[in-house]
């Protein structure tokens, strides 16, 4: 592998997971700046609550919340700074990247319901196992100091009601990324790069088959180190329930790949008692191994024929074959290949992210943000009167859980944005599909890939777009999906393993029969 192809794999994959995390990385901030500037420390410790009913709550609301293993860092050092118990957090923090509502309803289309609801249920298991392991063998001593920090945060000045609270979550936002736990989210980015620089292009495809005993073992050692936010996760697991896969990879890749990542492992072992932390996450590891083992032979869906080969993987490798060397057309390939994942809701979060810099930098000087503070913080004088009906302030805990409520509403609004309705996801099928037998047919083969690749999207975008409309999907309309995705993975292999004509221009006609067949399923 030469240096071009590591370094330009490296940088591609970097601003892949940086865009991947970016939407609910911003979504972290804003909940940790919710939690501290309205809830306030005694609210969000009512909010989570103690013993098996926190453990239990904080998964609730991490299932709800649409953060990924980067986005729980903020929300989890709030969490700690307010006095939660050390159980609840990691409660949190393992439930929450898990699953969203975007994702859970993906997860139903792409793989059997029964099987995403064993994998909900065992999230449920392992997070409140966990917290209580922590909580009553791992942590003995620590509950003073979390009483000692509960009442270090009881006296803080709240902000001002009105616009001033409002932006107090934001300058809250802007420190946390900014702050502290900035060198955890770059890690967590930098060691899945690196990770994935470093494997070879396709070394990945005929891995993980449930024949392979070894496939959960190696699961295990590429699920860790790597970042993936829920959606894409959910995606891959998909696609090995699709390809019979091994199910105790598939878990594991739900359970570590989805839930962990080296930033958010880092900063768990350096918030809490280094020895004690490594105790507890060697038994939680063992517990996630064991689940994985058992799933094998009761998930396994014996009519799903095991392919030699699969895509699913494709994004923790390096991106390009190892006999490429040209700077600058790898560089361009990278540079198409990331405008098409900078779409509208990236450019957003990007955009928010960016903000939040250009508040937190100049923040990190300790006078400004002191003078900051006591701005904020400045109780206005009392009003001479009554208040009118229409201006009376709202307590901070109340305006703070309509705020989570509207993050959480907002997560279920985005599942109708993210899956539009099946005529407009038809259209632009209609479109790439066109744009990619143009390609085929004029040679362009890395422009036909990509639009291949785009196809296989925008079908697993038809599926869930019908699901969450009609709450169903029909037999005819799952086959014929998986029938075009199919043939769309077949001509992508032939144009990246052969240039000759004549092995892939056949293929078109039955890429047409098989696209009218899925347009004419999903449009009855």
């Amino acid at each position: 592998m030469t240096v071009s192809v590591l370094v330009v794999g490296f940088l591609q994959r970097f601003i892949q997971v940086f865009l991947e995390s970016a939407l609910t990385l911003v979504v972290g901030l804003i909940v940790a700046g919710v939690l501290r500037r309205m809830v306030g420390p005694a609210g969000t410790r009512r909010l989570f609550g103690r013993g098996l009913a926190g453990l239990f709550r904080g998964w609730v609301v991490g299932m709800l919340l649409p953060v990924c293993s980067l986005g729980v860092i903020p929300v989890a050092r709030e969490m700690r700074r307010a006095g939660v118990s050390g159980g609840t957090v990691l409660s949190f923090v393992l439930a929450a990247p898990l699953l969203n509502p975007i994702s859970f309803f993906y997860g139903l289309t792409l793989a059997e319901p029964f099987v995403i609801c064993c994998f909900a249920a065992a999230s449920l298991l392992l997070s409140t196992w966990a917290g209580w392991l922590w909580d009553r063998v791992f942590a003995r001593g620590v509950c003073a100091a979390e009483a000692e920090a509960a009442a270090a945060t009881a006296e803080e000045p709240r902000p001002a009601a009105g616009p001033r609270r409002l932006l107090a979550v934001v300058v809250t936002a802007s420190r946390e990324w900014i702050g502290p736990n900035f060198p955890y989210y770059v890690l967590g980015l930098v060691g899945s790069a690196i990770l994935a620089a470093l494997i070879p292009f396709g070394y990945l495809q005929p891995t993980m088959k449930h024949s392979d005993w070894a496939s959960p073992y190696l699961m295990l050692i590429l699920a860790l180190p790597i970042y993936s936010s829920p959606l894409p996760g959910m995606m891959k697991i998909g696609l090995m329930f699709d390809h019979g896969n091994s199910v105790a990879a598939a878990f594991l890749l739900f359970i570590l790949g989805i839930g962990t990542n080296l930033g958010l492992l880092a900063w768990l072992l350096r918030t809490s008692p280094p020895l004690r932390f490594l105790g507890w996450f060697a038994a939680w590891v063992a517990m996630v191994l064991t689940l994985a083992l058992v799933a094998e032979p009761l998930l396994y869906d014996q009519r799903k024929a095991e392919l030699d080969h699969t895509h699913a993987f494709d994004d923790y490798a390096n991106p390009f074959p190892a006999g490429t060397d040209d700077w600058l057309i790898l560089l361009e390939s990278a540079r198409k290949k990331l405008a098409e994942r900078f779409e509208p809701m990236e450019q957003f979060a990007v955009g928010t992210l960016l903000l939040f810099t250009l508040i937190g930098w100049p923040l990190r000087r300790p006078e400004r943000a002191s003078a900051l503070e006591r701005w904020l913080t400045v109780q206005p004088p009392p009003t001479q009167g009554p208040t009118p009906w229409w201006n009376r302030p709202i307590p901070g805990p109340i305006l703070g859980g309509i705020a989570l409520a509207g993050l959480i509403a907002a997560s279920v609004m985005g599942v109708y944005i993210f899956y539009p309705p099946p005529e407009q996801t038809l259209t632009m099928l209609s479109h790439v599909r066109a744009d990619a037998l143009v390609a085929v047919r004029t040679g362009k083969h890395a422009e036909a890939i990509r639009h291949l690749e785009l196809m296989d999207l925008l079908v697993r975008k038809l599926q869930v777009g019908v699901y969450i409309r009609r709450g169903t999907l029909s037999p005819q309309a799952r086959q014929a999906a998986d029938d075009l995705r199919e043939i769309c993975e077949e001509i992508r292999d032939l144009l990246l393993t052969t240039a000759d004509e004549e092995h892939i221009r056949p293929m078109l006609p039955l890429l047409e029969e098989r696209y009218r067949q899925c347009r004419q399923a999903f449009s009855d």
